[in-house]
């Protein structure tokens, strides 16, 4: 029976389906393009964690087996007996030796420095008392900095440090060679000594208790020469061209609000029948502003790190040269004024503010918004961030320094001149280049 005006679906135009070979060539193709190591890692069952994880440790693998043991030798053989008892000497000494071993031993931890640069190579004492009769074995000191990865064979980070022996009924002490990375205040996470002698199917951990930290201080850049800078501590009292209240006499001018009654020239008021003052010249040295930004720059999160690690150790570098030559700075950090640094521990005190800035960057945090452009006035101010003079960020292999010059005696507006540090290239040699410029156009004092 045939319906005249039955209802025919137009076919999907476009979309036909393949049949055959091509249909499951056109499969496999999709099934490549699929990233398998998400799905391999990928929680299907995270309620159930709490429930399975102790089948990560070997030691959940062999109460399984101990049980199986028993259960065959209540059902079918006895030899299951004997395996269930092998089985539970293991785990008594697997179990036992770390548990007792951790509580048996004293330790403690203390750098041979205290302050130490990046990439410098130091060391870690660590001492250990003993107060059992027998020698203990297999020990690791763990959790130094983030994570607990195993340290390879030439590695130069304490995160996981093994001891072979320690003898019975002594105090011993190792060293251990140490050298940072980066900069920070360490340890980062907290120090455990651990232990999984003999099988190895646990791990027992305990915290040390006496652990003394070390600040790392950024990396500097040598400098090349000396820098004709201008700031000895005979600049503060001396004659100059800049304005101030004590020094020689510069010549008169009229009289400005605010001008102290001490600076008036009498002589000369009498005789223009107006006030006129003394103006006289100050000292060679002036504060300088040095300026550092911590956000992001372009590329992925190991290139972001390296160039703000970069930026701190430009900054650091520059602290070294300021201090050597007393001359006065303040240090900002985001646009917060941290630090005034005068005196004998300004450089301590800089270098551990600077130590204290994150080693990745803000990455769009409130310590990464643009602070406002610092008003025009006679400081000098060295500026070290990761973007252009466009306001986008540059790439990670480069690092902006931006250096201005206050307007001061006749020039009402501020003199700049920027520079890029590639960080592709010989650092050192460009750094020392920009001071030498800086140098040479008396901009630094």
């Amino acid at each position: 029976m045939v319906f005249s005006n039955a209802m025919v679906l137009p076919p999907r135009l476009g979309k036909k389906r393949p049949s055959g070979a091509g249909y499951i060539a056109m499969r496999a193709s999709k099934l490549r393009g699929w990233d398998w190591s998400q799905w391999a890692n990928y929680d299907f069952c995270p309620g159930l964690n709490r429930y399975v994880y102790w089948l990560k440790e070997p030691v959940g693998w062999f109460v399984l087996a101990t049980v199986c043991s028993v259960l065959v030798g209540a059902f079918l053989s006895p030899l299951g007996w004997t395996v269930a008892m092998g089985l539970v000497a293991v785990l008594i000494l697997g179990l036992g030796f770390p548990w007792i071993a951790t509580r048996s031993i004293r330790c403690e931890l203390a750098p041979q420095c205290t302050e130490v640069r990046e990439a410098d190579a130091s060391s870690l004492i660590l001492k250990i008392t003993n107060r059992l009769p027998l020698p203990v074995m297999g020990l690791m000191i763990e959790g130094w900095d983030e994570g607990d990865g195993a340290i390879e064979e030439g590695a130069t980070s304490p995160n996981r440090v093994g001891l072979a022996r320690v003898p019975a009924w002594s105090k011993a002490s190792y060293r251990v060679p140490y050298v940072p990375e980066y900069r920070g205040r360490y340890p980062k996470g907290t120090p455990r000594v651990a232990c999984s002698f003999p099988f190895g199917i646990w791990t027992a951990r305990r915290e040390i208790q006496n652990v003394q930290p070390v600040t790392v201080w950024p990396m500097a850049i040598p400098v090349q020469g000396d820098v004709e800078v201008t700031g000895d501590k005979r600049a503060d009292s001396g004659f100059g061209q800049r304005v101030s209240t004590s020094g020689d006499f510069l010549g008169v001018r009229d009289f400005r609000h605010g001008d102290s009654l001490k600076s008036i020239h009498w002589v000369q008021s009498a005789r223009m029948d107006q006030w006129i003052v003394c103006e006289r010249g100050g000292p060679q040295r002036e504060t300088l502003e040095l300026r550092i930004e911590t956000g992001p720059s372009l590329g992925g999160k190991e290139d972001r790190r390296e160039n703000l690690a970069w930026r701190v150790r430009i900054a650091a570098s520059l602290v070294d040269v300021l201090v050597a030559h007393h001359v006065p700075f303040r240090l900002f950090i985001d646009g917060m004024q941290r630090s005034i640094a005068t005196g004998s521990h300004a450089r301590e005190r800089c270098l551990d503010l600077l130590a204290e800035i994150p080693v990745d960057d803000s990455d769009g945090k409130e310590g990464s918004r643009s602070p406002k452009p610092p008003q025009p006035g006679i400081a000098n101010r060295w500026n070290i961030t990761a973007v252009g003079e466009d306001g986008l960020p540059l790439s990670a292999h480069q690092v902006h320094v931006r250096i201005e010059q206050g307007c001061a005696g006749l020039r009402s507006v501020d003199a700049f001149q920027t520079r890029t540090i590639h960080l592709d290239e010989d650092i050192a040699s460009q750094f020392n280049h920009i001071l030498m410029e800086v140098s040479r156009e008396s901009c630094s004092a």
